[in-house]
């Protein structure tokens, strides 16, 4: 009975030393199967960090070339629209003034027979009314009107010019077809005008087209 029983000891302690071994040369041979698939995840990794590098040079490139082209492209755009906005600025400017020449009232022709020169006192609206009383006094008499000067002396002492107020062209094409008006006074009056040899006379105020038919002729 004894013996018996150490020889199922001695059976169980061999089954025991026996299923450690098969236990460590699994764990053995998983460790080696792990360091291996580390290893050839490592050199993968490196092959397709090689790949990846000689695949996206191209693209790279390819994109450069792309944005280049692009670059390119939107250059030529903005010159050919840089053109064509200058081609309708210039058929633009070229309408209007052809616009504004046809809408032009046509030159009164008549025999001019004198220059009449006027400086305007008082405030702005007293100045226009003096304007627009010596534009139709001018266009009765049959004479050229000068642009007329604003007084500087007056009690509101404005330093202004008529061009600063007014629009001096406009002022002459609007009225061609009423009465000629100069800017200035022709170089061969200029002297006369220095020497004083020129009729001057202050308007009295309220007067009807008569006044100035009597008093000048």
């Amino acid at each position: 009975m004894r013996r018996g029983g150490v020889k199922a000891a001695a059976a169980a302690e061999k089954a025991r030393e026996a299923a450690r071994a098969k236990v460590w040369a699994a764990r053995a041979s998983t460790t080696v199967v792990l360091w291996l698939c580390c290893a050839l995840l490592l050199a993968t990794s490196r092959e397709l960090g090689r790949w990846s590098g000689c695949l996206t040079q191209p693209l790279i490139v390819v994109e450069r070339r792309f944005e280049a082209v692009a670059a390119a492209g939107s250059e030529r755009a903005a010159a050919s629209a840089s053109a064509a906005a200058a081609a309708r600025g210039e058929r633009a400017e070229s309408s209007a003034s052809e616009a504004a020449v046809a809408a032009l009232p046509p030159k009164r022709i008549y025999k001019n027979n004198g220059y009449l020169m006027v400086s305007c006192n008082g405030g702005l609206n007293q100045m226009r009314a003096a304007i627009c009383d010596m534009v139709t006094i001018a266009r009765y008499l049959n004479v050229t009107l000068i642009v007329p000067e604003l007084d500087k002396t007056s009690f509101w002492a404005d330093p202004s010019e008529f061009k600063d107020i007014f629009d001096v062209d406009y002022f002459i094409s609007s009225l061609r077809d009423e009465v000629r008006i100069l800017k200035e006074l022709p170089p061969r009056l200029k002297r006369r005008v220095e020497l004083g040899y020129v009729r001057s006379m202050p308007p009295v105020s309220w007067s009807d087209i008569s006044y100035y038919q009597n008093q000048v002729w």
